[in-house]
């Protein structure tokens, strides 16, 4: 990794995970400790924002399909996102109450500076496909009926 080519002031988990989307030709914005790009998958299109903390030796990667639950919703799509949840060895759905926002989210700590370019992209596709996956499931419960 030179040094030389990244922004001034960029740390190791940042430069990890630009190299990272760069050598997967990702087209991504950057700013202040995230990336965000979008992906359209088999079943959504999402958007993804990789947060991480140099300081705290973290990142975390977050999924936002493009469908909200409706805030009347919310209870009744919680016993499908527990169960799927159950399930999974990797990351978590998330949704808030307030406003439906659905998210799956999946965070590592890279301590001793135990993160490379396998990792992020590794984290990253596991997460495209496990929202890819579900998604479908997650719609049925709220509209299935």
């Amino acid at each position: 990794m030179d040094e030389q080519n990244y922004p001034a002031g960029m740390g190791l988990i940042a430069m990890t995970i630009k190299d990272s989307l760069d050598s997967s030709d990702y087209h991504y914005d950057f700013e202040d400790e995230r990336f965000e790009m979008g992906f359209t998958l088999d079943n959504d299109r999402v958007k993804v924002r990789i947060f991480y903390s140099e300081e705290k030796e973290w990142f975390s990667i977050v999924v936002f399909p493009s469908h909200a639950i409706p805030v009347g919703k919310v209870e009744k799509i919680l016993p499908t996102l527990n169960n799927i949840n159950k399930k999974l060895l990797f990351g978590t759905f998330f949704v808030d109450p307030e406003d439906g926002e659905l998210t799956f989210r999946v965070s590592t700590s890279v301590d001793n500076r135990s993160i490379n370019d396998t990792m992020v992209a590794v984290m990253l596709s596991t997460s495209l496909n496990t929202v890819d996956e579900n998604i479908n499931d997650i719609m049925k419960t709220l509209y299935g009926d």
